[in-house]
């Protein structure tokens, strides 16, 4: 049996990659400095100990091993290094300054060790920086502890086997204690549902169990349900035992704000998806609005009967096809709300179209009972505000139970001299009062899947408040529901502006380019224009700009959103390319503008068509388009 050295038979190196591990598992770094010349230099730092220095081994190997500490605490070293002979070991408290600036705290022991090839020291150091923050809490005194927490913002409780020994005036508050004193000596559990004060005895033991601080948690309380708190719990002693400190939040109104932003981000998300689902419906809604009226063109020659009998079905179609463009509109104002400038609207003109656009579900469901009278021009936009009237007198049909005899009245009267206040009253089931205050929520709906998307009065509360109005309600269940729509008065002239009329330019035959990347949009408006002008077509942004530099145009029609260039940047490079061409462009879009598109369109004075729209439309657009860009050839113009 050895009786040498306790490593009797293990190589230096091994030993030194043992000695390393072990010190790298326990958070130590490790140094070496020869102090037998002038001056003392460190000949190794550990991985460990470059970290805490913040330096690498090449900064530090060759350096005095004071360097790495603050300048106050220099001479400590200085003068263990200076010792002479076989020194005791030392053990001394002292901070690394990194070259960052930032102060670590360090426990450093070092031993001398004398070889034949020198004079050494050998040590570990490790960072202490938690453990002071935690000793430097610990050792507060009771009174500056009670002075502190006596009016602390938060709940401090202090539990021995879960069994409160102390409490100050916030927890007995937050716990419905009514008072700490009333508390004391009562276990936590009363202050807790079951559910959680079994959870709370739960985590507790863990944080025993395992030594480790537990993360914040959030309770009910028995006193206030409705209330929530955020409990953080950590070891601590009192009076020598075991015990748990809780600190207690009230984060009740933090939890409806953090609920309050999930909303708002997952109707942003809706609202973009809304948008796309939007123009992705107005492309075929556009062919089949502009097929409708190709069909109607073709029924000259045939019987009267039979040409009475397929308008009305197309009547039909044509009235289904603008009930979806209306819903898709109120997609695009529920994603993006129009900011453009509010003006006098005739608030009865606009009733009266409504109730063309729903007269086919109205009339098979309901009386209607007219009550007008004289009112001034209400400031807002007219079809804003037909979006609203329509989508209100739709929700007043849907709510008439299929039996019996209903009515729905529409009342229009001032209100004082400073608003005008549009009235409609349905005889139908009526609004229960648990849904009442929700029924203007986005996506809030009462009716079965595929019924409705909930949007309606949410894009109509949206639009009506824009205009600086108010929607009111009254309702009894069973009995009817009455909305009124309070708008504000227009307190300047009484215009009555038309649509504008395109100036006759005679029966010219112009050459037009199509670009759109919707193949039946392009076919469609190809059949209808054909007739009386020469068409041709483009399935790109890029197509079309080929198509401008091989020939000449009278009109472009452009798309606005197209994959690759869109229309603004068409606009942009004909303005580069081919100057003044670009007044020719005529735009239209199925929506779901980007800002900077929305911009460029404000901006950009040419005439814009949202699709779907009608030929009519189409044929005035261009019109306009024609007479503009002549005016602007025509000298002094």
């Amino acid at each position: 049996m050895s009786t040498g050295s306790p490593v009797a038979g293990l190589d230096v190196a091994s030993l030194w990659t043992a000695i390393e591990t072990a010190a790298e598992l326990a958070n130590l770094a490790i140094y070496v400095v020869r102090v037998d010349q002038v001056p003392p230099t460190i000949v190794y730092a550990s991985l460990r100990a470059q970290q805490i220095a913040g330096r690498t081994s090449a900064e530090l190997v060759g350096q005095v091993p004071w360097l790495i500490l603050r300048e106050a605490d220099w001479p400590v070293v200085q003068r263990a290094v200076a010792r002479l002979g076989e020194a005791p070991p030392l053990f001394f408290d002292v901070t690394v300054q990194q070259p960052s600036g930032r102060e670590i705290p360090i426990e450093l022991a070092a031993t001398r060790i004398i070889t034949p090839g020198g004079t050494f020291v050998f040590g570990y150091y490790r960072d202490v920086s938690v453990e002071r923050e935690a000793v430097a809490a610990l050792r507060a005194s009771e009174a500056r502890f009670r002075f502190l927490v006596e009016a602390a913002p938060d709940g401090v409780v202090i539990l021995v086997r879960g069994t409160i020994v102390f409490m100050n005036p916030r927890a007995a508050t937050l716990l419905g204690a009514g008072s700490p004193q009333q508390a004391l000596g009562q276990p936590i559990s009363a202050f807790l549902p079951p559910e959680d004060a079994r959870l709370t005895a739960a985590r507790v033991a863990e944080m025993f169990r395992t030594g480790t601080e537990i993360g914040p948690h959030e309770y009910r309380t028995l006193g206030n349900p409705d209330r929530i708190i955020e409990i953080k719990s950590v070891r601590c002693d009192w009076d020598g035992q075991p015990a748990v400190l809780a600190f207690a939040r009230d984060v009740t109104e933090r939890k409806a704000i953090q609920q309050r932003m999930v909303d708002a981000d997952r109707l942003a998300a809706m609202g973009t998806l809304a948008a796309g689902v939007a123009h992705e419906i107005n492309n075929p809604l556009t062919y089949a609005m502009l097929g409708v009226q190709r069909i109607d063109a073709l029924l000259v020659g045939l019987p009267e009967a039979t040409v009475a009998t397929i308008r009305e079905r197309l009547g039909e179609i044509e009235h289904g096809i603008t009930r979806v463009a209306s819903i898709t509109s109120g997609l695009r104002s529920f994603a993006r709300p129009d900011d453009a400038p509010p003006g006098p609207v005739d608030l009865v003109a606009t009733v009266e179209l409504a109730l063309k656009m729903v007269d086919n579900d109205l009339r098979h469901r309901a009386q209607l009972v007219r009550r007008i009278e004289p009112i001034p021009h209400v400031l807002g936009n007219a079809s804003r505000l037909e979006q609203v009237v329509i989508n209100i007198l739709l929700n007043a049909i849907q709510s008439l139970p299929a039996e019996g005899t209903h009515t729905i009245t529409i009342s229009l009267a001032p209100r004082g001299s400073a608003s005008v206040a549009l009235a409609i009253r349905d005889t139908g089931r009526g609004i229960p009062d648990e849904v009442r205050g929700k029924i203007f929520d986005p996506f809030f709906t009462t009716r079965r899947i595929g019924e409705g998307m909930g949007l309606g009065l949410a894009v109509c509360k949206t639009i009506v408040e824009g205009f600086g109005g108010t929607i009111e309600i009254e309702s009894s269940v069973g009995a009817g529901t009455t909305m009124t729509i309070v708008l504000n008065a227009h307190h300047g002239p009484d215009p009555r502006v038309d649509t504008p009329v395109p100036p006759r330019l005679g029966a010219g035959r112009w050459k037009i380019l199509i670009i759109d990347d919707e193949r039946l949009v392009r076919d469609a408006l190809t059949r209808l224009l054909t007739p009386a002008h020469d068409v041709m077509s483009a399935s790109s942004g890029e197509a079309g700009l080929a198509a401008i530099d091989a020939g000449s145009f009278d009109v472009i029609i452009c798309d606005v959103m197209m994959p690759g260039l869109n229309g603004r940047d068409v606009f942009r490079r004909i303005s580069a390319e081919h100057p003044g061409l670009e007044r020719r462009l005529v735009f239209i879009s199925g929506g779901a503008f980007t800002q900077e598109l929305d911009e460029f369109l404000t901006r950009t004075p040419n005439q814009f068509l949202s699709k779907p729209f009608r030929l009519e439309e189409l044929f005035g657009a261009i019109e306009l388009t024609i007479a503009a860009a002549q005016a602007a050839q025509t000298p002094g113009s």
